[in-house]
């Protein structure tokens, strides 16, 4: 292959994408933005959300007998319920709005002194926060006053308060901080990594396939005393340099963006305890370049069967499958990296992903995560190479798959 001419189509392409405003501003300017202001939006409204749980008012029907006793004393005492003494039925509370119901079924002091329990019964609406928030406090007054009447009764009777624990657990936790911190984070940064990796490789690989064929502008290239080999490597490149810069800038907006989420609920982001060893970073980088070839290849090899831009959309459901379902199956529970998961296809590189932000990496698995990785970025050039060096593909006539896999023009 000559070099010179490889260049040139190399950045021919990227001229062309750089031409193109939409690609710069959807593919790597809005990615870089996105998440920071995505997650500054959403924090802020949570928080103001969360206030508004916390602090708008409910009413509260609390039946006649319950009055004076300390239920009816700690509801009191909290401001954003208003207490309504008045008998009530389930009807009731569903034709009002913000409310919810207590009632005390027996007295509360004739219970108590005959040493039965009291019963309570609560009624709310849990699909409503508002309500399903109050409820839960409620609940969490009457705990406290059921276990003054449990520490009172224990002290009528001499006994201590670990009388009614004869067994106590402790439950220790082997995990650090920063691998809780990492398996939450490497739950879903992996999955968004590699689906803009697809979204920013996808846009450029249309354009440079079917959208050439569609403007006749191909077929030209092919006439050119130019290789197959150097054409396919020329846009290769182009839409390799699109993905990973399109990965890098996910990448480091998520980390911003994780940056403001943490200070806006108020958390130190050293106390997080979240971080990736040097290794860590090095492993990372060799797979979003393996895993960016194998998808930008296959992308292009895809993309170019189709005869127009239209057409060509029909391809990428299929191959957003190829990403989505590994993902689902990566993520379901007991799913770890081991021998025969670092050999599967895309689900060997979430696996990977998620293993460096635990910290738990496994040299071995990791070479074979990468070798595989680079293994089926290879076969994904080489179908490229097929698909390229077939004329019918290039003139959009009739595709015969038979010999489309046999024999290379």
């Amino acid at each position: 292959m000559r070099l010179p001419i490889i260049k040139t189509i190399y950045f021919k392409e990227l001229r062309e994408v750089l031409r193109d405003k939409r690609t710069l501003y959807l593919v790597i300017l809005m990615p870089f933005f996105l998440y920071p202001i995505l997650f500054t939006i959403v924090g802020k409204l949570g928080a103001e959300q969360a206030k508004k749980l916390d602090t708008e008012a409910v009413t509260v029907l609390l039946n006649p007998e319950a009055e004076g006793t300390p239920i009816h004393i700690a509801l009191q005492r909290d401001t954003t319920l208003k207490i309504k003494m008045i008998n009530f039925d389930k009807s009731m509370l569903d034709s009002l709005e913000s409310t919810i119901g207590i009632r005390v079924v027996n007295n509360f002091d004739t219970a108590l002194v005959a040493k039965q329990p009291v019963g309570v019964e609560i009624y709310a609406n849990t699909t409503k926060d508002l309500l399903d928030n109050r409820k839960k406090r409620v609940v969490g007054m009457i705990e406290i006053i059921k276990q003054q009447i449990v520490a009172q009764r224990l002290e009528e009777q001499a006994l201590e308060p670990t009388f009614l624990e004869p067994i106590q657990i402790t439950e220790i936790d082997l995990a650090s901080r920063e691998a809780i911190m990492g398996k939450i984070v490497g739950r879903f940064i992996p999955m968004i990594l590699i689906f803009f990796i697809f979204t920013g490789i996808v846009y450029i690989a249309i354009d440079i396939t079917a959208g050439e064929k569609e403007r006749k502008t191909l077929q030209t290239l092919f006439i050119a005393p130019i290789k197959v080999s150097e054409i396919i490597t020329g846009k290769f490149l182009a839409v390799f340099t699109v993905g990973i810069a399109t990965a890098l800038m996910n990448l480091l907006s998520l980390i911003v963006a994780f940056i403001i989420q943490v200070r806006l609920l108020g958390g130190d982001v050293e106390k997080i305890g979240f971080s990736i060893s040097p290794a860590g970073w090095m492993w990372m980088v060799v797979l979003i370049i393996f895993t960016t070839i194998f998808i930008g290849a296959l992308t292009l090899a895809v993309v170019l069967l189709a005869n127009s831009y239209k057409e060509s959309q029909s391809y990428v459901t299929p191959l957003m499958l190829l990403i989505t379902l590994p993902a689902i199956y990566a993520f379901t529970p007991g799913v770890e990296l081991t021998f025969a998961t670092a050999f599967i296809p895309i689900v060997n590189i979430f696996l990977a992903m998620g293993a460096i932000f635990v910290g738990n990496i496994d040299v071995l698995l990791m070479v074979i995560v990468a070798g595989m990785a680079l293994l089926y970025a290879l076969l994904a050039l080489a179908f490229a190479s097929l698909t390229f060096g077939n004329e019918n593909v290039i003139t959009g006539e009739k595709i015969n798959f038979k010999q489309l896999f046999s024999n290379r023009n």
